[in-house]
């Protein structure tokens, strides 16, 4: 197209208009708004709206394809539910609960979402980064009281800090009491965004941002896991330096650690490692569905410390009783909810955004759409639902989402399937993991955040595109480490609204010139061939004129229109056959079409800025106004100044009015 562009010719003839003559008629320009927009009418609920609010009336009643598609669901299902099994209760040891809890979040929450959800890939469950996040709530209203030595996961615990009476006798909590109300608030919450169509939230979390605070979350995650990869018993820490602290009292009590424990570590994860980087992309392009190496991998163990006295003779800490059977319901402690709040808004944010990441990503490769809003209805039901049922906040996993899309999965169906069959497990099998070292689980964790902790390389990538987005990725990263998770969060966002903010700030403003015998218009700093129009100062804004900006703008604005001496009288030079004119400009035309959005401080700016030029002796002229901006300058009668659809009317009109004076 390069090439040809310079033998196609456009050749339009048309009369010079002002955007009072678009008006058909109209010449008051008014526009009649019952004559171009009707109100939509309150309607009854129908059959579609059912459809919108469960989406799993059309794809599974109406559009499945039986014969094609539930066996590959069934063959991703079986997949994601073999990776649940160590992922789950791996990462419900973060959440400081039972492993058992893990594999709940798998089935409960995960049946409401298949029906509720919009996304036909993501696999939902336990994650990592919330897992960790409530269990930082669960350690806090939780087992503060409690020996240290203790398992977290059982028994009951005492936090005077939680006792919502102080004239009464503290209020006793377990950790699964505690985690199931950060459930409840955060599907509550979710819920509520929902209702005000608060989707929209997700673009807040920029993929950078993202980035760096699940980098980040990952340090937490791998420093948690510490005490159990060295068998080394050391305090909590919360707050600013957490993660240098636990560090270091690692370093004090290393001649504490337990070397039977780090043996077993060192082997499976580099076992894991091994297979990952070297054997996994061969042996999985021979098989049709991928080697469930973390499962084998516990098999190996349990199988190991079951027949064997290792546990007993090296003191290696093992996962202990487990459950056998589905969790009963039980409401989650109502007073807990507020003194829960803010942890569990942090989190429903976090948890939505992830999925929303993935479920994007899944979309735009296979071509369908994502109902925002419906996500947050279908994760905050799926939430509340699972608050009765002993889990814990769920969300999208990374690993397990791309394994099910890569094996085949179609639909939500690989998720239901997945969860029947961890129904089995959680009935008949999930007891017989009970000798399993909590070391083991650990490795696989630390494994499966390979990836998210090499994360801190996309910063080298960031900086060379854009050094804003990487002061938003270091910004985020370095508060998350150093400092707690949720500040972290926050931190990001501030930073990531500053540079939106100052962006905003620094106006564009440039001037333009016409590229010699066409209509077109451009920035004379970027192209060489464009020339200024006689006579005529061309200004092109972009971006909104409001409260925060509008000195700047007068600024700008009076920089390119001032001569050395300050007075607002800019010159023209025009290049002609190889000659330079220098001409005085009688005339500003402003080509708004960047402009979006306009508050009344910055028109009443722009109003003054029209009288300076008018009493200067220069025309105004304001050209490819936006509908909502052009309504905002016609109701504050601007005075002389005068309306255009495009920067060349405008220019037309100027020398039309030239060559009747001459």
């Amino acid at each position: 197209m390069g090439k040809m562009s310079g033998s196609v010719v456009i050749n339009v003839k048309r009369p010079v208009y002002q955007l009072d003559d678009l008006h058909d008629g109209n010449t008051n320009g008014d526009v009649n708004l019952e004559a171009t927009t009707k109100r939509k009418k309150v309607s009854k609920l129908k059959w579609s709206d059912v459809k919108t609010v469960v989406p799993a009336i059309d794809w599974l009643f109406t559009n499945y394809n039986w014969s094609e598609d539930f066996f590959k669901d069934f063959v991703a299902g079986f997949t994601v539910a073999v990776l649940n099994i160590p992922q789950g209760m791996a990462y419900a040891m973060l959440g400081n609960v039972d492993p058992t809890v893990g594999l709940y979040m798998a089935i409960m929450p995960v049946i409401v979402y298949s029906l509720l959800g919009t996304s036909r890939h993501v696999s939902m469950g336990s994650f990592s980064v919330v897992c960790l996040m409530t269990g930082k709530v669960v350690s806090m209203y939780a087992n503060t009281n409690a020996n240290i030595d203790a398992d977290p996961t059982a028994g009951t615990m005492i936090d005077q800090a939680v006792s919502l009476q102080p004239h009464q006798a503290a209020v006793v909590y377990t950790s699964i009491e505690v985690a199931t109300a950060v459930t409840l608030m955060v599907g509550l919450i979710q819920i509520l965004m929902y209702v005000f169509r608060l989707g929209v939230v997700c673009t807040i979390l920029s993929e950078t941002l993202v980035s760096g605070f699940t980098a980040g979350a990952a340090v937490h995650v791998v420093t948690s896991q510490m005490k159990e990869l060295l068998g080394v018993k050391i305090d909590n820490h919360n707050g600013l330096f957490q993660i240098v602290l636990t560090y270091y009292d690692i370093g004090i009590r290393i001649q504490d650690v337990n070397f039977a424990t780090i043996t077993v570590s060192v082997i499976t994860t580099v076992l894991l490692l091994t297979y990952n980087t070297h054997l996994k992309a061969f042996i999985n392009k021979r098989l049709f569905m991928p080697v469930p190496i973390e499962l084998i991998t516990i098999i190996i163990g349990t199988a190991l410390f079951q027949f064997t006295t290792f546990s007993e003779d090296y003191q290696i800490k093992l996962i202990g009783e487990i459950e056998r059977g589905l969790p009963d319901f039980k409401p989650p402690p109502v007073n807990l909810l507020m003194s829960v709040i803010t942890e569990s808004a942090i989190i429903a944010i976090v948890a939505y955004s992830i999925t929303m990441s993935m479920a994007l990503l899944f979309s735009e490769k296979l071509k369908y759409t994502i109902d925002t809003n419906q996500e947050l209805l279908a994760q905050g039901v799926g939430n509340v639902f699972g608050s009765f049922f002993s889990c814990l906040p769920f969300a999208a996993s990374l690993s397990r989402s791309a394994t099910q899309q890569t094996v085949g999965g179609r639909t939500q169906m690989a998720s239901i399937v997945s969860a029947g069959l961890l129904v089995a497990v959680v009935l008949w099998i999930g007891h017989l993991f009970q000798p399993l070292p909590r070391c083991v689980l650990a490795s696989i964790t630390i494994v499966a955040l390979k990836d998210i902790l090499l994360q801190v390389r996309d910063v080298v990538r960031v900086w060379k595109t854009s050094k804003a987005d990487a002061a938003i990725w270091i910004a985020t990263y370095a508060t998350v480490v150093l400092v707690e998770i949720d500040v972290g969060l926050l931190a990001g966002v501030l930073v990531s609204l500053f540079f939106v903010f100052s962006q905003g700030i620094g106006t564009g403003v440039v001037v333009l010139g016409r590229i010699p015998d066409t209509d077109l218009y451009v920035n004379m700093d970027r192209y060489r061939r464009a020339v200024e129009v006689p006579r005529v100062r061309i200004i092109h804004y972009s971006g909104s004129l409001n409260v925060t900006n509008r000195n700047v703008f007068r600024e700008k604005v009076h920089g390119v229109l001032s001569r050395y001496d300050g007075q607002l009288a800019p010159i023209t030079i025009s290049i002609n056959s190889g000659k330079e004119t220098v001409v005085r400009a009688q005339c500003v035309v402003f080509d708004l079409s960047g402009m979006h959005y306009v508050d009344s401080s910055g028109l009443t700016m722009f109003a003054r800025l029209v009288d300076q030029l008018n009493e200067a002796g220069l025309l105004v002229y304001v050209a490819a106004l936006s509908g909502n901006v052009y309504d905002c300058m016609r109701l504050r009668q601007l005075g002389s100044v005068q309306f255009f659809p495009s920067v060349h009317d405008a220019v037309e009109y100027y020398n039309n009015l030239e060559e009747l004076r001459a």
